[in-house]
């Protein structure tokens, strides 16, 4: 992928995230991110896009894919959880689930780049 196409997912990713959260958080007065289930995400998303095969799949990436998916499962059935005890509308649900899923992706590829740039940057001038 190009590096514009992988920049153009992280930032829609990240404001798409942040303001589904934050529409939330003023209507209902508490976020929509359960946090720790996205730190969990996060983790494991920037562990599978640093193993992304090149000719084959290795286990380890299969591991990452496969926590990444149990990740995604108690954070969207956390963040649902949270809006049910907050009586929000089945919009909003949805709203809250979709700032659940999309912001640790994009964070994972902002945090991807960064690392990138740091290590390769620092490699390179030395």
């Amino acid at each position: 992928m190009s590096e514009g196409v992988i920049t153009g997912l992280s930032v829609t990713g990240c404001v798409l995230g942040f303001l589904l959260n934050r529409a939330y958080a003023r209507k209902y007065g508490d976020a929509a991110i359960q946090w720790k289930p996205f730190v969990l995400q996060l983790i494991c998303i920037c562990g599978a896009l640093s193993l992304l095969p090149g000719d084959g799949v290795s286990s380890r990436f299969l591991f990452w894919i496969a926590a990444s998916a149990v990740a995604y499962a108690i954070g969207l059935w956390l963040c649902r959880q949270h809006t049910k005890k907050q009586q929000a509308e089945p919009g909003d649900t949805v709203c809250a689930m979709a700032a659940q899923a999309v912001l640790p992706f994009g964070a994972a590829l902002a945090v991807i780049m960064i690392a990138g740039m740091v290590l390769f940057g620092f490699v390179w001038a030395h």
